[in-house]
């Protein structure tokens, strides 16, 4: 373990990529299922990031000033996808997992992007929020995901930059 500017941080090494660096240290993973969110406090600013997970894969970020702030937004996540929401690139499509196969676009940190519907074709569409018309289609509500990721963060759709606060 390191001390680097008051932060404990740990040092890393992944041999097969020739990679190292430091992150912020974890003060506490929440698991609910197969989502997990690994919470980590950065020392010098009074701020909480919490990388969520699908299994092994991250599939976004959330931000706070307060722990409790950011567990609660993990709580409100978990409970969307029980009722059959899914989590990818830190944009949440509710109805995806049930009959529904329609349903709110939101971002991680619970901002409201748009609307998603299927068609009798099984196509996708989205109408991002303010807008009459669909924004975006795709052929599959996996590929709409990717699609509506893209839109968001042209070039980056990794969902990193949403935030909870």
């Amino acid at each position: 373990m390191h001390i680097a500017d008051g932060t404990r941080t740990r040092r890393y090494i992944d041999k097969s990529l020739s990679l190292s660096g430091t992150y912020a240290m974890n003060t506490h993973t929440a698991v609910h299922g197969d989502l997990s969110c690994e919470i980590q406090a950065d020392g010098v600013v009074s701020r909480y990031t919490g990388i969520l997970r699908y299994k092994m894969f991250e599939i976004g970020r959330i931000t706070a000033s307060d722990i409790g702030l950011l567990r609660s937004q993990f709580r409100a996540i978990c409970e969307m996808t029980d009722t059959g929401a899914m989590v990818r690139h830190g944009i949440i499509l509710t109805g995806y997992h049930n009959r529904d196969f329609k349903g709110d676009v939101l971002l991680v940190d619970g901002e409201f992007i748009g609307e998603w519907a299927s068609d009798e074709f099984e196509w996708c569409h989205f109408t991002g929020f303010g807008s009459t018309e669909v924004t975006l289609s795709a052929p599959s509500p996996w590929m709409l995901h990717d699609a509506i990721a893209e839109w968001k963060e042209p070039g980056d759709p990794s969902g990193h930059a949403a935030s909870s606060d």
